[in-house]
């Protein structure tokens, strides 16, 4: 899923995307009475993968509406890290493509340059799909 994709989902829901200082998290994402906000970091030189993961792990945070604050406890904010992921997953590394790509035999880093997101992402999206095939 390339760059501009994610930021037509972002657009389409009303979620806006602003890029400012951020170096602790790198992104973040919030419901205000507004609508839906998602903050990337302008500080880090992210790569075309990094910054898809980013965006596409606090869309999945805006899609399903998966916000928590800094008093929640820790099995809720675990829950909705995993909802996060799982959304950009089934969006960003589709199943038939991600172990098409296995059977020829490209690693997960070079998988993950062909989807424009990370290799940890990648493997996140191989473990997911054995579980939950």
């Amino acid at each position: 899923m390339k760059t501009n994709e994610l930021y037509s989902i972002a657009a389409d829901n009303g979620i806006r995307v602003l890029e400012f200082p951020l170096p602790e998290c790198g992104s973040l994402s919030l419901e205000t009475a507004a609508g839906a906000v998602i903050g990337i970091d302008s500080t880090h030189d992210f790569t075309a993968g990094e910054y898809n993961a980013h965006l596409g792990h606090e869309l999945g945070h805006c899609r399903y509406g998966g916000f928590y604050n800094r008093y929640s406890p820790f099995d809720l904010v675990e829950r909705h890290e995993h909802r996060a992921d799982k959304w950009y997953i089934l969006q960003a590394i589709p199943k038939e493509v991600l172990f098409r790509q296995l059977r020829r035999g490209y690693d997960a880093w070079e998988i993950a340059e062909q989807l424009d997101t990370t290799e940890e992402y990648v493997r996140m999206a191989y473990y997911y799909y054995r579980e939950n095939a």
